[in-house]
């Protein structure tokens, strides 16, 4: 039956798993809603991330969620000020309580476009060369995506959606193809969440401008 890989890989579920896919659902679904609860639930899923990533030879995606933590950071104190800035006049503190969702300029795509192929090529050939990493060049690609994604969200970009849609498509295929059925599950919720919160994103740039 096609249904006994999964049903034996659930009896033995790692619950760290568990725990990651959890933690990385609520860190996208308090992004979309702009919350500052985003940042500390994302760091959680990608400590967990770490580990797993590195059982699974996905050596570049073990690199970026090290990364992602200190994006994370970055982001955690970007939105936070603007949450909690003393110097904002409490009259125009709910006007300001958030910073803006920016569109993507040119200039920022272009620049994406350059690190994905410089970064691809490069991490690609020394995982292809220099580890046993599992499909170095694909594992290289979705994280130099993920990579400008997540800078991207931390600046509120509204582009970090498409961005990370990209890079969920690729990362299903990898944890999939090692039977690593709970974290598939995840990227795939991942990109249901990012279709949506392009959406409401979208409708919040409208309005702003």
């Amino acid at each position: 039956m096609m249904l006994e890989p999964i049903i034996a890989y659930l009896e033995s579920v790692n619950m760290l798993e568990c725990v990651g896919t959890i933690a990385g659902i609520l860190g996208v679904w308090f992004s979309i809603k702009e919350k500052i609860l985003t940042w500390p639930t994302f760091i959680l899923c990608y400590l967990v991330y770490v580990y797993i990533a590195f059982e699974a030879g996905l050596y570049a995606n073990m690199t970026l969620n090290v990364i992602f933590i200190f994006i994370s950071l970055y982001g955690w104190w970007n939105w936070s000020r603007k949450y909690f800035s003393d110097s904002t006049p409490q009259a125009n503190k709910s006007a300001n309580s958030k910073s803006i969702i920016q569109a993507t300029r040119i200039k920022i795509w272009l620049f994406n476009i350059i690190m994905w192929v410089l970064g691809t090529i490069t991490i690609g050939f020394l995982l292809d060369n220099y580890t046993q990493g599992f499909q170095p060049y694909f594992d290289a690609f979705a994280t130099c995506v993920a990579f400008t994604a997540q800078w991207m969200l931390s600046k509120k970009y509204i582009g970090t959606w498409l961005c990370w849609l990209i890079s969920d498509a690729i990362f299903i295929n990898l944890w999939a193809l090692q039977g690593y059925w709970i974290s598939a599950f995840l990227f795939l919720t991942f990109i249901i969440l990012a279709i949506y919160g392009w959406a409401t994103w979208h409708v919040s740039l409208k309005k702003s401008v």
